[in-house]
């Protein structure tokens, strides 16, 4: 099973449905939206898609209610922690909110967080930690999203722009399709 996971889209549409067209591509079951959406319009396509949205608030999301409800209620105050596939998930948008939950050794398949628009992908004892980078391409000029393969515990970040087929990035620690 294949999930799909963004961070600070910062209401940025035109990135948002490339983020999109490439989970769509990548047959993603499960969508995870690691905060900074900040207008609740933005997730619609993604609810309207059919694939089953999951995510957690970020710094810049004031308008919560309305995320709460362009979602059917899937959004949440993180840290949040969610099964999805058989794997036990630690979704925040920021790294610091994970600080009380990461140190239980063994308790996460997969911890994810977003905030800083930088992709990282790297193992803390068996859980895999990823931060998919800015969906919305501000900072570093590039949209980026992760694809999470949960039955091998796999992970691409991918550029969400690119024409190429595979769009890989090179992430510090990220696999890479050759």
């Amino acid at each position: 099973m294949k999930v799909g996971v963004l961070s600070d889209s910062h209401d940025n549409l035109d990135s948002a449905a490339d983020v999109l067209s490439v989970f769509l591509r990548e047959r993603a079951e499960a969508i995870l939206h690691l905060g900074d959406v900040c207008s609740p319009r933005l997730i619609e396509p993604f609810s309207a898609s059919g694939i089953p949205l999951v995510g957690v608030f970020g710094n810049n999301d004031s308008d919560k209610a309305g995320l709460r409800a362009a979602s059917g209620n899937r959004f949440h105050r993180g840290p949040h922690i969610c099964e999805i596939g058989g794997r036990r998930i630690l979704m925040s948008h920021s790294f610091d909110e994970l600080q009380g939950e990461i140190g239980d050794g063994g308790k996460f398949d997969l911890v994810l967080f977003g905030h800083t628009h930088r992709p990282l992908t790297m193992r803390v004892g068996r859980a895999l930690v990823i931060n998919p980078g800015e969906a919305c391409g501000f900072m570093s000029g590039r949209a980026t999203c992760a694809v999470i393969d949960l039955d091998t515990m796999s992970a691409c970040i991918l550029d969400a722009t690119a024409d190429a087929d595979d769009g890989d990035v090179g992430a510090p620690g990220a696999e890479s399709r050759g």
